[in-house]
């Protein structure tokens, strides 16, 4: 009989810890072609995942989500989900690309989320949304508050229509999805914090400290002062702290190093010229020993200590040359000249082919923009990679596309190994985000036009037919059966987050 109770015990108790996870798990809505735009018609403030149950990434996200969600349910805030393998067309209707995808619900309509995949992260940047940009912030709750977020910026006015608010507002605006913004009007606490009004603090947690604005108030400088200060003078660049330096949207100083007594006396040396560049450029300490690689894609040799400067928003990269042995001053008028826009941006090159007769025009770095962008020319580029599958299940019909173009006087077919040649332009539409990438820059406007269709000769001719400005010969109809087996793709992981195409389906990064 005891051991009956005591396996009675063990199966409530067991059947309330699964009710218990079930609850949890209930906080985050399931979403179908039959609910999904009347609930979000309702709402005015949520979060939609979009998702597939094989993602691995899906599958990483759901613990921090389902957190979330339980979290946010004492803020009115609801968390939903949408399985696409069950929902595609509604998928579809939404634009998802991939998987997982989280959109943000604002009065009813999808918006982007950029927010992050932690617990955390998807709660601060859903709570910043649900009030306004800048909280007025009481005496009694500024010490929790400073400590809120991984950077918060707070205002010291005397009342809440100065000028200076309305400034330090349009910022918080532009960069709440980064940072946390409130004013205070006590000058007891301003008092405290050492901080005349009107001003403006930043508090950051990576070394306790506050930074206190002294430039003259207009949003530029304000806007600059907050991105400048929400990373440390020199700190230590790596995996972890990567999207802390991204959102602070500022060209980077990459210092490798190669061991701890070289960074070190590199922190030392150095440390002078972070402070002096800090509102220009964020500098930061690199370990070569596990980030080599990286030092590699700016196109520096393997040899430490080593300097570059990298504008990820511009994606453009400046290395060092490394002929001279490093030093504090040679990185000092490295900088300088930088900052003086004396220092043009690197790229990646081979070398210019002797010979460039072949169907298919071979294309490199140093003459990408002459070739490319030649108004007289519709440009048809497939960006690809040596070690692609896809690549080079592609290039046969690709080579018979340039046979069949080769004597037209307005259309040239070209390619260019992306992985040993730098795309020298900051169009979003030449960015590489997997292989193989293809795209039409077309003649008179050089406006870029990306290509989705199949890997058939038919649908690269017809494609051709509808975006080139020069007209294309009728004689193309003829090879329309040709085919690559495509479509095919291999995505470039992102560094910060795991994206899985939509059209890859079960195949995994």
């Amino acid at each position: 009989m005891h051991i009956l109770k005591y396996m009675a015990g063990l199966l409530a108790a067991s059947g309330a810890f699964a009710a218990g996870t079930e609850a949890r798990e209930s906080a985050v809505r399931e979403l179908d072609a039959s609910n999904m735009h009347s609930w979000v018609d309702r709402q005015h403030l949520a979060l939609v995942q979009f998702y597939a149950p094989w993602c691995l990434y899906c599958q990483a996200l759901k613990p921090a989500y389902e957190k979330a969600a339980a979290t946010l349910e004492t803020d009115n805030v609801p968390l939903a989900k949408v399985d696409c393998t069950k929902n595609a067309a509604l998928c579809d209707q939404v634009g998802i690309q991939g998987f997982p995808t989280m959109k943000v619900v604002l009065d009813g309509r999808f918006g982007i989320y950029n927010g992050s995949r932690q617990e955390s992260g998807i709660v601060s940047y859903m709570r910043k949304h649900k009030g306004p940009p800048v909280k007025e912030v009481r005496a009694a709750e500024h010490s929790s508050f400073v400590k809120s977020d991984h950077v918060v910026v707070v205002g010291y006015f005397k009342n809440t229509l100065v000028m200076e608010l309305g400034m330090l507002r349009e910022v918080a605006k532009e960069l709440i999805e980064d940072f946390t913004f409130g004013v205070v009007v006590d000058k007891n606490t301003a008092k405290k914090q050492k901080i005349p009004m009107p001003g403006i603090g930043v508090y950051t947690d990576y070394d306790g400290q506050m930074s206190v604005f002294s430039g003259k108030y207009t949003i530029d400088n304000i806007r600059r002062f907050v991105r400048s200060r929400s990373v440390p003078v020199l700190g230590e660049l790596s995996a972890r702290t990567f999207s802390t330096y991204s959102k602070a949207s500022l060209p980077l100083g990459l210092v490798f190093y190669n061991s701890d007594e070289s960074r070190e006396a590199l922190e030392k040396e150095l440390l002078e010229t972070a402070k002096e560049f800090r509102d220009k450029m964020s500098l930061a300490l690199v370990d070569a020993r596990t980030y080599w690689k990286h030092a590699v894609g700016l196109d520096l040799k393997t040899q430490w200590p080593a300097f570059a400067i990298q504008d990820i928003g511009q994606h453009t990269k400046y290395p060092m040359s490394q002929d001279k042995k490093l030093s504090a001053a040679g990185v000092r008028q490295f900088v300088v000249d930088y900052v003086a826009g004396r220092i043009p941006p690197h790229y990646k090159s081979q070398a210019i082919p002797e010979t460039n007769n072949g169907d298919v025009f071979k294309l490199v770095a140093k003459q990408f923009n002459e070739v490319v962008f030649d108004a007289s020319k519709d440009v048809l580029v497939l960006l690809h990679a040596t070690w692609c599958i896809h690549c080079k299940r592609l290039m046969p019909v690709y080579q018979e596309l340039g046979r069949l173009f080769a004597n037209h006087s307005g259309i040239v077919v070209a390619q260019m190994e992306a992985t040993m040649n730098d795309v020298p332009s900051n169009d979003p539409a030449l960015e590489i985000s997997g292989y193989p990438t293809i795209v039409l820059v077309r003649a008179t406007n050089n406006e870029v036009v990306p290509y989705h269709g199949d890997r058939s000769l038919g649908s690269f001719t017809e494609f051709l037919r509808a975006h080139a400005a020069h007209p294309v010969n009728s004689h193309t109809n003829e090879v329309h059966k040709i085919s690559a087996n495509g479509p095919g793709y291999v995505v470039v992981p992102r560094q910060v987050s795991g994206f899985t195409p939509k059209d890859t389906r079960h195949v995994e990064l």
